[in-house]
């Protein structure tokens, strides 16, 4: 069988529980003895605006795609500006169907719905891919992706005029797209060290 996995993304660039359940399922799928092949929401691009998926590498035998100029991954900081979430004006079709050539899936797993366009399970539909979704993750109900409120509490009713309250200090598009530039990679580990 051949499986498509969308994911955060893969170490050191992401970290977490997503993040190593994804990549333990892949491995475990490419040992029974299927083609697997990744993709997931990666750099900011300041010379090129479109949001465009393009091949990275190999990992352990998983071809992996990234798309350059995602929707923005808002992780724990929240959405400020619901439109940027759902922005797909600058959507590059075309290279979304390339890899969708180039790797043939029978199934597309969802992990997260951070940064990816909804237009790409469209098409994935159209084209026949049984979608399978596993939610690690609350963003599908929650901005913050976790059920918690601005005031620290478990957030056990969800509305939009308590989302809206709750995102009011969110974070800027600007910065969630900053914050997940590839180049800050050593950074983040650094500060990481630091605040040990």
């Amino acid at each position: 069988m051949k499986i498509l996995h969308y994911t955060l993304g893969f170490a050191p660039y992401r970290s977490g529980g997503l993040m190593r359940y994804a990549c333990d399922l892949m491995a475990a799928q490419k040992e029974l003895g299927h083609e697997v092949t990744a993709f997931y929401p990666g750099s900011i691009s300041i010379f090129k605006k479109r949001c465009t998926v393009v091949h990275e590498t190999v990992r352990k035998g998983i071809s992996v795609y990234e798309i350059v100029n995602p929707l923005p991954v808002p992780l724990l900081y929240g959405v400020k500006d619901i439109d940027s979430m759902m922005n797909e004006r600058n959507l590059n079709e075309a290279s979304f169907n390339q890899m969708l050539d180039e790797t043939m899936p029978d199934i597309l797993h969802v992990h997260t719905l951070m940064g990816l366009p909804k237009r790409y399970l469209h098409i994935a539909h159209d084209r026949g891919i049984r979608i399978v979704y596993t939610s690690h993750d609350y963003f599908g109900l929650c901005p913050k992706v976790n059920l918690i409120d601005n005031n620290g509490k478990i957030c056990d009713d969800a509305c939009d005029k308590r989302c809206s309250l709750c995102n009011m200090d969110a974070k800027s598009t600007w910065f969630l797209r900053t914050r997940n530039m590839k180049c800050l990679v050593p950074l983040k580990g650094l500060a990481r060290r630091i605040k040990r």
